[in-house]
């Protein structure tokens, strides 16, 4: 919920100048918000430019409809630009934006807060990969969970925009590193086919939480009391400290055999299942050099295939997150309700993880991501077209709703699916810093996504022109990428380089005896 609570905390209202004379004059009371809109602020291409407003007239004006203040030659007319605001708290009583006046001439502050909210989530995703890596799974989650609690509590409490955006930055951290550590510790003790299920799974809870907070923005309409409820929700996680083993996996990467051999018993026996003879035999990893030593994410790009893949990787995910979070946080644009709108686009992931599951043991990893990816970009950049002509056909903006919640949907399923693909295209010894270094690239994505956004206020069609673009090259170098479909995990750097080999040999392969195949077709048929 973290993630996307921006688009409940830091809204932006509609709002208007606050106006000497008369928001300071009880004698207005009884004129409405859209009254003295109407009266007060100048337009620019029939939109009000809510950042300035038209000086108080030499002559008295009429208490009751302020008609002095309008003229039909205000377009020459001076104005001045606003000190102080008055935003509509039909919708929310107090937002992040509302209480610091974010808004015109300090619009950047909040852009660079939420970007720095991401800097954060980019830390941590390299962080707690790489200390999960050092001292297990199991600890690094649970002090990551303590910390997002007492940081997201202390968020709620703050007094200025600095300190917001410090609590919000360490809480991304944390955020992140639960994240990332998490979804490797759900690959790593699971294996075969549910590994591919419970990965999935793993998103559908993020999509609930997600769906989850709408409920909670309409019960707690403070921004301060919304932190402050989904903080709280993260508290009875530490519990798990005293339930959750350590991963196996990680326990035979780093030469502890004796204890992963526990565990795995303990499972056995808890689910009632005889473990075959030559189980140790399979599972062992000696002990060696390899697994004592601890890895930079260097090491990724260090040898020539996996450099590769790394790359390759890392603009998917850069892709992938900069879309999903520019759809994401951009709900609040589409018509109709953020509440209901924020639940469709939660309800999108929601629906798209079946599917997923389906394609992904069907048709395989890479193909279910490129599919995505390119049906996705082909929806954002039908939207942005919708969402242009709205201003001519009214009903194109419900069109252009309907496309960027469907781009939202295929996106969704792009995000869930790199995740499974990204684990296992690693070996143990770095599949938390691999999946922490693609988070790390998602993240940058993400922290142009406020700029992003920020864009489509001058050039309304960029933003959807540069998420349908990058949908579309990510997609295609998706199919670059080998397939890991039914292939064990990897162990060590050697068995992931040749696994690499491998996957280009038979991608060659298969190619060649495509090709022969065809020659033999136009033999066959030259004879007839």
């Amino acid at each position: 919920m973290h993630q996307v609570i921006a688009v409940f905390i830091s809204a932006i209202p509609a709002f208007r100048c606050w106006i000497p004379g008369i928001d300071d004059n009880t004698e207005y009371r009884n004129l409405s918000y859209d009254d003295i809109l109407n009266a007060t602020t100048p337009q620019v291409n029939q939109k009000y430019d809510t950042c300035k407003y038209y000086p108080r007239p030499a002559t008295d004006c009429n208490i009751t409809d302020l008609s002095c203040w309008r003229s039909t030659t205000r377009e020459n007319s001076t104005t001045i630009s606003c000190t102080s605001y008055v935003f509509d708290t039909s919708i929310f009583s107090s937002t992040v934006t509302t209480e610091w006046g974010l808004v015109c001439d300090r619009s950047l502050i909040g852009i660079i807060s939420t970007a720095t909210y991401f800097c954060g989530v980019l830390i941590g995703a390299v962080v707690g990969g790489i200390v999960s890596d050092w001292i297990g799974r199991v600890p690094t989650l649970i002090w990551s969970q303590i910390g997002l609690s007492v940081t997201g509590i202390a968020c709620s409490f703050t007094g200025n925009i600095i300190t917001f955006t410090i609590t919000r930055f360490l809480l991304a951290t944390f955020v992140m590193s639960t994240t990332v550590v998490g979804f490797v510790y759900v690959m790593e003790i699971t294996g075969g086919r549910w590994r591919t299920v419970l990965g999935i799974l793993l998103q559908a809870a993020f999509a609930i939480g997600y769906m989850f907070l709408s409920p909670m923005a309409m019960r707690y309409r403070n921004w301060r009391e919304l932190q402050l409820a989904i903080s709280l929700v993260s508290c009875p996680v530490v519990l798990f400290w005293f339930i959750l083993p350590e991963s196996p996996r990680w326990l035979f990467s780093k030469g502890r055999t004796k204890q992963a051999k526990q565990i795995i018993c303990k499972m056995a026996r808890r689910n009632n299942r005889a473990l075959p003879k030559n189980i140790w035999d399979l599972a062992t990893v000696k002990k060696s050099l390899e697994g004592e030593k601890k890895y930079s994410p260097l090491v990724l790009l260090s040898l020539p295939r996996m450099r590769i893949v790394t790359l390759n990787v890392a603009f998917i995910w850069f892709a992938t997150s900069l879309i999903y979070f520019g759809l994401s946080l951009n709900v609040g644009s589409l018509v109709g309700s953020v509440y209901v709108n924020n639940v469709l686009s939660g309800l999108m992931e929601l629906i798209v993880f079946p599917v997923v599951i389906f394609t992904m043991e069907r048709f395989g990893r890479k193909s279910t991501v490129a599919s995505a990816l390119l049906y996705g970009g082909l929806a954002c950049l039908a939207a942005t077209v919708a969402n242009s002509l709205s201003n001519d056909i009214p009903q194109l903006s419900i069109v252009a709703a309907v496309l960027a919640l469907s781009g939202k949907f295929a996106v969704s399923g792009a995000f869930a699916v790199v995740y499974n693909l990204t684990a296992e295209l690693y070996p143990t010894i770095v599949r938390s810093t691999g999946v922490g270094v693609g988070s790390m690239a998602a993240r940058i994505g993400a922290i142009f996504t406020p700029f992003a956004l920020h864009l489509q206020e001058s050039v309304p069609w960029l933003t959807g022109t540069i998420f349908g673009v990058l949908a579309l090259v990510g997609g295609g170098i998706s199919i670059f990428l080998p397939e890991t479909k039914g292939a064990p995990l990897l162990t060590t750097l050697p068995d992931a380089e040749e696994f690499y080999r491998q996957s280009r040999i038979n991608k060659k392969s298969s190619k060649a005896e495509q090709a022969k195949n065809n020659a033999k077709s136009d033999e066959y048929h030259a004879m007839i």
